[in-house]
């Protein structure tokens, strides 16, 4: 009985020494499975931070736009006409008239923003005195990019053949960053005297296709 107690004492002893080290590893290898699933949402974050941080850059970029009045041909500068506008402002400016290309006003359009021009127009009253000068015939709006530097014309106020002092549907859009020149053109017999004032209206936004 002696020697049957001991055996059996000594053989769950025996079990105990095996089921202790089969249970630490288990509880050892939870921890490294769980550390590559915190660090997964961290690209998709960054990537909007990005992109919210390029917006608010956008919205704070204006599109310019700028003409210099010289005399010809001393070239005198004799003003400046400057205006600035800011995306989700209506955009509106009056080009004075002229029959040189370096009299065309330039504008810029910062990357993220779109300039959008649907409308242009001459005054009645300025247009009757203009047409009053010898061989003075009407004035066109020119339109040139840096993809294609030749000014080209998108209306014309002809004496002969318009009959209404505005245009609404020129549908003009283009999106930075970019460099456009526009230019109103004295048509034919302009040399001296009064010129016209071409106005050009639309809007600013920000680019949809990049926010």
């Amino acid at each position: 009985k002696g020697s049957g107690s001991k055996g059996s004492s000594g053989s769950s002893r025996h079990g105990s020494h095996h089921q202790t080290p089969t249970s630490v590893p288990a509880a050892a290898a939870a921890p490294s499975i769980s550390k590559p699933q915190s660090s997964a949402p961290s690209a998709p974050a960054a990537t909007t931070n990005s992109s919210d941080m390029k917006k608010a850059l956008a919205s704070r970029s204006p599109v310019t736009a700028i003409q210099q009045l010289k005399e010809h041909p001393s070239e005198k500068l004799l003003g400046v006409r400057d205006h600035s506008f800011l995306p989700g402002s209506p955009f509106s400016f009056a080009l004075k008239g002229s029959i040189f290309e370096s009299d065309s006003a330039i504008v810029r359009i910062p990357d993220g923003v779109c300039l959008t021009i649907n409308s242009a127009s001459v005054d009645r009253k300025s247009m009757e005195t203009y047409l009053m000068q010898k061989g003075s015939i009407g004035v066109s709006l020119k339109v040139s990019s840096e993809e294609n530097p030749q000014l080209l014309p998108i209306w014309t106020f002809d004496k002969e053949r318009s009959s209404s002092y505005t245009v609404s549907d020129l549908g003009i859009e283009v999106c930075g960053p970019r460099t456009i020149r526009l230019m109103a053109w004295m048509e034919m017999g302009f040399r001296s005297g009064a010129s016209v004032d071409v106005n050009v209206f639309g809007s600013v936004r920000l680019d949809r296709d990049k926010f």
